[in-house]
């Protein structure tokens, strides 16, 4: 008899196996190998309840994934390979298949620049607004401002955002608190800006504006009572209107035109500044 840990343990296998790409007959086929050492296809059949015809045809996928060994008999009996050998068989499956994904996706590339975007972007979820962050900081060629709570500012960011400063991408995080001022933190010769939050009565989470021509922008929206969610918006290109109004938020906050919606950065960079090594 099978313990309950076991059987759960075994269905969470199964389950992860199905979603490795494995159909369930070949998962529970494998797993009931597991459980036996080696089998026919009758003992593999009673043991995780494949009908035995599916059991062969299960086998035989196994086989060519190099996942099940046969022993050609009366009956036939089949082993399975190590853990160790099937989680690698896995690893390099999935290495390979992401290698050729990439390759494929940058021929689908559009054939233009993406310079302009039409209308806004929605993003929810602080993993997937975090990686959109890391792409535009990625592609900066000139100078990123990034307003951000401090308990934001995730590995990832800082990675980037370090990685930017030395490719001479002028950068400047505003509103941080003094906690990420720290070398070790973020880049010394970047600089942080006081941040001045009279301009909205919203909770801001997020404000990052690129180059002048990608910006985003996050808050924290309620689930409930006790949970919420951050959503960010993002729009792309100099006539984008969210561009735009970002951009004159940020003009009127570092410059004395409040008019005027292009970011100067001799005004940013001659605001109050609070040095890194200093």
């Amino acid at each position: 008899m099978v313990s309950f840990d076991r059987e759960r343990t075994e269905d969470r296998a199964i389950e992860l196996m199905t979603e490795l790409s494995l159909t369930e007959y070949e998962a529970r086929t494998f797993v009931g190998l597991l459980r036996l050492g080696r089998g026919s296809a009758k003992e593999v059949s009673d043991t995780v309840e494949v009908p035995r015809s599916r059991v062969y045809d299960a086998v035989e996928s196994l086989h060519e994934m190099g996942l099940v060994d046969i022993r050609y008999g009366t009956p036939k009996q089949f082993i399975p390979v190590s853990r160790e050998t099937t989680v690698r068989k896995f690893e390099v499956k999935y290495e390979d298949l992401t290698e050729e994904l990439s390759t494929t996706l940058e021929r689908l590339n559009p054939t233009g620049a993406m310079t302009e975007q039409i209308g806004v972007w929605t993003v929810t979820g602080t993993e997937n607004i975090n990686r959109r962050i890391v792409e535009f900081v990625n592609d900066a060629k000139a100078e990123i401002v990034f307003m951000t709570d401090a308990s934001l500012l995730s590995t990832d960011i800082v990675e980037s955002l370090t990685a930017a400063e030395k490719r001479d991408v002028g950068v400047h995080l505003v509103g941080v608190t003094e906690e990420t001022t720290d070398t070790e933190t973020v880049q010394p010769d970047s600089s942080v800006v006081e941040a001045l939050w009279a301009w909205s009565g919203s909770h801001i989470s997020r404000l990052l504006l690129v180059n002048d021509e990608v910006t985003l922008v996050s808050v924290e929206r309620p689930v409930d009572d006790t949970e919420t969610v951050e959503v960010a918006i993002w729009g792309r290109g100099t006539k984008n209107n969210l561009v735009v109004v970002l951009r004159t938020i940020f003009a009127v906050q570092f410059g004395e035109d409040r008019d005027t919606v292009e970011l100067d950065t001799d005004l940013l960079e001659t605001t109050e500044e609070t040095d890194l090594d200093g």
